[in-house]
């Protein structure tokens, strides 16, 4: 349950060459006059310049710079999704609406997450540190060095197929949610985001969230590397129905569920005291995922764990590590309650983006989303050709390229890209 509410602009989304409320006043179109930037990629696919307005939120102007790239998101959704897949389909409506309508209002409801979220930064009057800085440029170079070893294109060829500056870019994935993150501390420290009963049971409720101590007798591991066999599994299940029979005969089950689990249990223990790592147990959402974030379950544990009532103890469950008998428990716990402040400013965000009034501007209006595709498409194509144009131009320069002809040497030389 980290927040995550301000969606990460990062490298989530496919590389282009690989994938692919309004009101009744509108203002004035506010593109700037004058000739556009030579990078300005958002007047090149879409015809404003980067820094037009496109909406305000709560009074925060959303830009084309941040907008669009959201909308190419959109658009990679749409198509991963099985939509637009010829020209013709952009006449086509999804779930009901026109697909530029629907497309625009995506994209809009993503940038204005950010908006909204800035409007509020800037209302409690929140900065950066240069410490901040500082660790937000590291990030930043860290992508460049991982955008060039993986994929072989610069960080600025990346963000230039995504229809987005490096300064926005920075701004969505790193700066606000770091400055959201600094607001959430100045709520949790006024108390804002302290929990009754209450609260910590609706959070509970509504997440969906569990808590399990379990048992896990292993599998034994072959020493020529073969996987278990049946028979092997067999005789790890008699133990562990022999073991639950034990548990469940004792006077007090639940004690005697925990003697077990200590004494007996394959789960992760430390090397030094052989004490295990987790004995208060697991806590988990509906999908697997710890609630502090640190991993996700295996599917037939938590089905098993999820049907569980508090005290109840299952029948032994099948994994790949092993067979587990798994206790019920309480999921109000100190995991459930640390990560309390996390729910809470989703909650508020939530609101937030309920609240907010949205203002969109005649440039929005007059926005295209295929026109804007298209271009981006055909962009991205003048790109690939440079680039191997370059490629083939530095190889002819190379010394390889200058090695005296076969016709004029004792034997033929072999290019290097034969």
């Amino acid at each position: 349950m980290n927040w995550k509410k301000l969606l990460c602009a990062g490298l989530s989304g496919a590389l282009l060459l690989g994938a692919l409320t309004g009101c009744s006043d509108k203002p004035a179109d506010p593109t700037p006059a004058g000739t556009p930037a030579a990078d300005d990629v958002a007047y090149q696919t879409a015809g404003i310049t980067r820094d037009t307005v496109l909406f305000t939120a709560d009074g925060e102007e959303a830009v084309a710079d941040e907008y669009l790239y959201w909308l190419l998101n959109a658009i990679a959704v749409a198509k991963n999704s099985g939509y637009l897949s010829d020209d013709t389909a952009w006449e086509e409506e999804i779930e009901g609406t026109p697909t530029a309508d629907y497309l625009k209002e995506m994209a809009l409801e993503n940038t204005k997450l950010y908006t909204v979220a800035m409007a509020k930064i800037n209302e409690a009057g929140l900065t950066l540190s240069e410490e901040d800085m500082t660790s937000i440029q590291s990030q930043m170079d860290s992508m460049a060095t991982m955008l060039e070893m993986y994929y072989g294109v610069t960080l600025q060829e990346y963000l230039d197929q995504q229809c987005i500056s490096q300064a926005a870019y920075q701004k969505m994935a790193y700066e606000v949610p770091m400055l959201v993150t600094n607001l959430q501390e100045q709520y949790t420290e006024a108390g804002d985001f302290t929990p009754t009963d209450e609260d910590i049971q609706n959070m509970i409720e509504s997440e969906g969230i569990y808590s399990c101590k379990h048992i896990l007798l292993t599998f034994p591991e072959n020493e020529d590397g073969s996987e278990v066999t049946d028979e092997q599994k067999a005789e790890v299940k008699a133990q562990a129905d022999a073991l639950l029979a034990e548990i469940q005969g004792a006077e007090d089950p639940i004690a005697a569920f925990d003697t077990a689990m200590n004494e007996k249990s394959g789960d992760g223990r430390d090397p030094e005291t052989n004490e295990l790592y987790k004995p208060q147990g697991y806590t988990f959402l509906s999908d697997g995922s710890l609630v502090d974030g640190s991993g996700s379950l295996v599917s037939s544990f938590v089905q098993t764990g999820i049907a569980l009532a508090e005290g109840e103890i299952s029948q032994p469950v099948e994994t790949d590590y092993g067979y587990h008998i798994l206790l019920g428990q309480n999921p109000d716990n100190e995991e459930t309650r640390a990560v309390y402040p996390n729910y809470a400013m989703n909650q508020l965000v939530d609101q937030w983006m309920a609240d907010a009034k949205v203002e969109t501007t005649a440039a929005y209006d007059a926005l295209d989303p295929k026109a804007f595709y298209d271009n981006l498409i055909e962009l991205s194509k003048q790109w690939q050709a440079e680039k191997e144009a370059e490629a083939a131009a530095q190889a002819s320069a190379s010394p390889a390229a200058e090695t005296e002809s076969p016709a004029a040497s004792e034997a033929p030389v072999e290019s290097p890209a034969a």
